[in-house]
C-alpha cells in the first residue's frame, strides 16, 4: 500500500482573527513603549533643566549681589599666592564658574559631587581636591545635557580659552592647557583629578595649580568622559575690580 498523503487544513478564521489580535497587542506594546522612552527623553534633555533654570539663575544673582567686585573696572592681576578659601560645607554654593566663550555661562559652583548637587544645576568640586588658586589640581564636574546643561559645551573649549572661578573676595583666570577623552567604564581615568593630573598613584606632589573639568560624553549619550584641563593664570582681587576676562560680559 502506498503512504497516505496527509491532507493540511487552511487555518480557521479563529486561528487566523487570534494571530491578528496577538499582532495587534504587540504592536500595541511597541508604540506605547516608544512614547514612554520619547517622554522620558524629553523629561531628562528638557524638563529637567527647565526645573532648575529659575532656582540656579536666584543662587547665581543673591551669590554676587552679596558678593559684589568693589567696581566694575578692570582690576589688579597678581601672580602670587592668593588668600586661603574658608572651609566649605557640603552642597554649600561658595563661587560662580565664568565660561565667557560659552556664551558668557555662569554657573554656581558647591561643594561636592554628589548627585543631588549636580542635579540642582550646579558645578560640584570634588572635595578631595585643591580649592582654586591652590597647588594642585582644582577639580569640578557638571552635567552635560540635563539638569542645567552646565557643561554642554565642553567639547568646544580650545587651548587658550579663559574660565574664571569667582568666590567671595576673589576671582581666579585658568587658561585651557588640553582635554582627554575616557570610557565611562575605565577605572583609571580617577587620575584625572589627580594632584598632578594622570599620576594613577596619586603620590606625586604637585609643582602647578590646575583645574580639570569633568563632563559626560558625548552630548547625548554617557558612555566617555570629556575632560579638559586648565592651567592658572593668576587672580583678582574683588577690592581691586574685576579680571579683564569679565569686564565685557553682558552681566558685568
Amino acid at each position: 500500500m502506498g503512504k497516505h498523503i496527509r491532507r493540511v487544513e487552511p487555518p480557521t478564521r479563529r486561528q487566523a482573527s487570534l494571530g491578528i489580535e496577538i499582532l495587534g497587542i504587540i504592536g500595541e506594546l511597541l508604540i506605547t513603549a516608544a512614547i514612554v522612552i520619547g517622554l522620558f527623553a524629553v523629561w531628562q534633555l528638557y524638563w529637567t533643566t527647565f526645573k532648575v533654570d529659575g532656582p540656579r539663575q536666584e543662587q547665581i544673582t543673591a551669590f554676587e549681589e552679596k558678593y559684589s567686585p568693589s567696581t566694575k573696572k578692570v582690576g589688579e592681576r597678581r601672580t602670587d599666592e592668593p588668600p586661603p578659601i574658608p572651609p566649605t560645607t557640603p552642597g554649600e554654593i561658595y563661587g560662580i564658574i565664568h565660561v565667557p566663550s560659552w556664551d558668557w555661562s555662569r554657573t554656581p559652583l558647591a561643594e561636592g559631587i554628589a548627585q543631588y548637587t549636580l542635579d540642582l544645576g550646579y558645578a560640584g568640586h570634588y572635595d578631595q581636591t585643591a580649592q582654586p588658586g591652590v597647588l594642585g589640581n582644582f577639580s569640578v564636574a557638571g552635567h552635560r545635557r540635563s539638569h542645567g546643561n552646565n557643561f554642554r559645551w565642553i567639547d568646544r573649549l580650545k587651548q587658550g580659552d579663559k574660565v574664571v572661578v569667582e568666590v567671595a573676595d576673589t576671582y581666579y583666570v585658568y587658561s585651557v592647557d588640553n582635554h582627554e577623552i575616557y570610557a565611562a567604564s575605565d577605572e583609571t581615568n580617577i587620575k584625572v583629578i589627580a594632584p598632578v593630573p594622570g599620576d594613577l598613584t596619586f603620590s606625586q606632589q604637585p609643582s602647578e595649580k590646575w583645574m580639570t573639568m569633568t563632563s559626560c560624553h558625548p552630548e547625548w549619550g554617557n558612555s566617555e568622559r570629556y575632560i579638559v584641563h586648565l592651567k592658572f593664570e593668576s587672580w583678582t582681587p574683588k577690592s581691586t575690580g574685576m579680571p579683564e576676562e569679565l569686564v565685557k560680559a553682558p552681566y558685568a
